[in-house]
């Protein structure tokens, strides 16, 4: 079924929307760190220090084994954004943001283990790696849903 230049044209004009609309979603979603669900965070191999140097990457726990840790002492710290700190919440958690990290560190313990994990899994695996890079035992559960898992 043959279709009008006008009918034509409409159609071409909602799929430029559609697709301009799939591209603002994707920028938002990169922008946001921990504020998005995420299938898979990101590598914390790939995170460098402010000299450049890559940093280790904390091993990584499920929700199950997250669970065990805290239930045994662990420390369980949230690196989600202020904004979106509402939505991440776990009963005992410690909150301080990705972005205060370096200068709050000193506030986290030395001789315990430490669980990070965020709303979205995106900001966990660099704060794991900071911590690590500390010296701080830190171990990445990634997204908040695993803790549930």
């Amino acid at each position: 079924m043959p279709f009008s230049p006008r009918s034509e044209h409409m159609l071409l004009r909602r799929r430029r929307r559609l697709a301009l609309t799939l591209v603002m979603l994707a920028q938002l979603a990169l922008t946001q760190g921990c504020g998005g669900e995420s299938a898979e965070p990101a590598e914390a191999s790939r995170e460098t220090s402010g000299g450049g140097e890559q940093l280790p990457e904390a091993p990584r726990v499920t929700g199950t084994e997250a669970r065990a840790m805290v239930e045994n002492g662990a420390l369980l710290l949230d690196v989600t954004p202020p904004e979106r700190a509402e939505r991440s919440f776990i009963e005992g958690r410690t909150h301080i943001p990705l972005g205060q990290l370096t200068e709050r560190m000193s506030e986290l313990p030395r001789d315990r283990d430490i669980v990070v994990y965020c709303l979205g899994g995106g900001a966990s695996p660099r704060a794991g790696a900071q911590l690590r890079a500390a010296g701080y035992r830190a171990f990445v559960m990634g997204r908040r849903a695993n803790w549930d898992l």
